[in-house]
């Protein structure tokens, strides 16, 4: 079952429960009412890692960087 969401596929987006940049991937489950989403982190040259993660943990990279710069 797929629940509306902001998060769009391919964005990018700062995971709070990892503190790095993350790519979404595709929303895999609803658990407790909340979309949770497969995500991709880069490790280093080339490595790539797959992750699930609650919708309520990745702020959209705009947001993120207005609040680095105030």
């Amino acid at each position: 079952m797929k629940v509306k969401s902001s998060i769009e596929r391919g964005a990018d987006y700062l995971c709070t429960k990892l503190g790095q940049v993350v790519t979404a991937i595709e929303q895999v489950a609803v658990v407790k009412g909340l979309a949770m989403w497969e995500v991709e982190r880069k490790i280093g040259n080339g490595i790539r890692r797959r992750l699930i993660v609650s919708e309520r943990s990745l702020v959209p990279m705009r947001l993120s960087m207005a609040g680095g710069l105030a």
